[in-house]
């Protein structure tokens, strides 16, 4: 009896291939992710959040929480928010506008893609407080979990390499090159 070793082999995308329809597709979810993520950045340009008149309640989870790690992570957000919160409202308001516009365009997508994953956990362990105390009658775990895995599906699906700026980009980044998503043609799909 012989042993057969099989390799796979691979190929590039070509300009016509399965594979690179699924690399548009994934472009067309990451603009309309980034149109979330605006929609999302303009209600943080308002007004109420600016001001940092309602920040309060949006960092006050800690009240709820009596579990002692997660009642001082959720106290301490509290503090830092309502220290300054102008400039936390502003601050926040700004990384979301970079992060829509950097899955909009296709810009520096690999690192907005883990840094809205983690953006996004930030959020969730903070301003929504993990959505504790779970208690019956809850229906979800709040919208940032789901920010956290799209992000990162994104970034596994090559969403940054159709339809971007990325591919104008990466060449020019020299070795931070990997700050951007790859072209379709150093994509390689197996057969």
């Amino acid at each position: 009896m012989s042993s057969r070793t099989v390799t796979p082999t691979t190929t590039t995308t070509t300009a016509s291939s399965p594979a690179l329809r699924r690399l548009h597709g994934a472009a067309v979810v990451r603009i309309g992710f980034g149109v979330l993520w605006a929609v999302d950045a303009t209600f943080k340009w308002l007004p109420g959040f600016i001001h940092g008149q309602t920040l309060g309640d949006e960092l006050g989870k800690a009240a709820e929480v009596q579990t002692p790690v997660i009642h001082q992570w959720l106290s301490m957000w509290h503090s830092i928010g309502t220290s300054s919160p102008t400039a936390f409202a502003v601050g926040t308001a700004v990384v979301e506008t970079l992060i829509a516009l950097g899955l909009i365009f296709g810009a520096f997508s690999n690192l907005v893609f883990v840094g809205s994953a983690i953006f996004s956990f930030g959020i969730w362990s903070s301003a929504e407080g993990f959505h504790l105390p779970w208690k019956s009658g809850m229906t979800d775990l709040g919208p940032s979990v789901g920010y956290i895995f799209a992000s990162l599906a994104l970034a596994y699906a090559f969403a940054g390499a159709t339809w971007s700026v990325d591919g104008k980009l990466r060449p020019k980044l020299g070795k931070y090159g990997w700050l951007s998503s790859r072209s379709p043609e150093e994509i390689p799909t197996a057969i």
